[in-house]
């Protein structure tokens, strides 16, 4: 039986009515370099939307809108780069219009209030630190004092009969157990304690900051074009020779 030859579908042609929106194109991010500022912290915005993540639901103990979790960060990193002085004030300029004197006051208490949250957050942390880290010491103990004795007891292998290699090995394990028994509360008592302290110390001096709003409408907010992007004159070129 013949076959006629079979006939191949032809490839869906794209739809020239069909434009793919690729956004604006990119110029690259502006390199914003994070030098000290002796008794100030100073954060740069492009509005007064992007102090406050209002898109995020608050969480407990915070009702209002929450602070923008990598400013609140920058700023409290700041504060305690910062830890030798007792007062410290805030500048937050925005590349957009002024708010109203009622906004401002608003924005203004909604961030100490937001700080002042969170120093109580970190004193609960505090607390429970210091007492997870007694109640870890008062588990150790026993284990440190039994194992000191035993220790005690390998410094004269010969008088028990034990080999002396076998006697260093166990003294050098019984050394093991009591670092990791008291490593712990070690760690939460000195470090962790003095850590969350610091934490605590910048929260209390960002609430009772004095915060200043500053407005540079004018300022651009990208870099500028990038080397590789061509001028306008070079582009009106290239079409005109085709």
């Amino acid at each position: 039986m013949a076959v006629g030859p079979t006939v191949s579908p032809s490839p869906a042609r794209p739809d020239p009515t069909h434009v793919v929106d690729r956004g604006a194109p990119l110029h690259g991010e502006p390199i914003v370099h994070f030098e000290k500022s002796p008794g100030r912290v100073e954060v740069e915005l492009e509005d007064p939307g992007s102090l406050f993540d209002r898109a995020a639901p608050p969480t407990y103990p915070h009702l209002g809108p929450m602070l923008n979790s990598t400013v609140a960060k920058f700023m409290v990193d700041s504060a305690r780069e910062d830890r030798r002085r007792r007062e410290i004030g805030v500048t937050v300029s925005f590349r957009s219009s002024p708010l109203r004197p009622e906004e401002e006051a608003g924005a203004r208490a909604q961030m100490k209030n937001f700080f002042t949250n969170e120093a109580e957050m970190a004193a609960m942390d505090h607390r429970v630190n210091s007492t997870e880290a007694w109640g870890s010491l008062r588990f150790a103990l026993p284990v440190v004092v039994v194992a000191a004795l035993i220790a005690g007891l390998l410094t004269v292998p010969s008088k028990w009969g034990v080999p002396v290699y076998l006697a260093e090995l166990a003294y050098l394990l019984v050394v093991v157990v009591i670092w990791v028994m008291v490593w712990d509360p070690i760690e939460k008592l000195l470090f962790d304690a003095y850590f969350i302290r610091l934490r605590i110390r910048a929260l209390h001096k960002l609430a009772k900051a004095e915060i200043t709003f500053a407005y540079r409408p004018g300022t651009p907010a990208t870099a500028g074009p990038a080397p590789s992007e061509k001028s306008p004159s070079e582009s009106i070129r290239n079409f005109l020779e085709g």
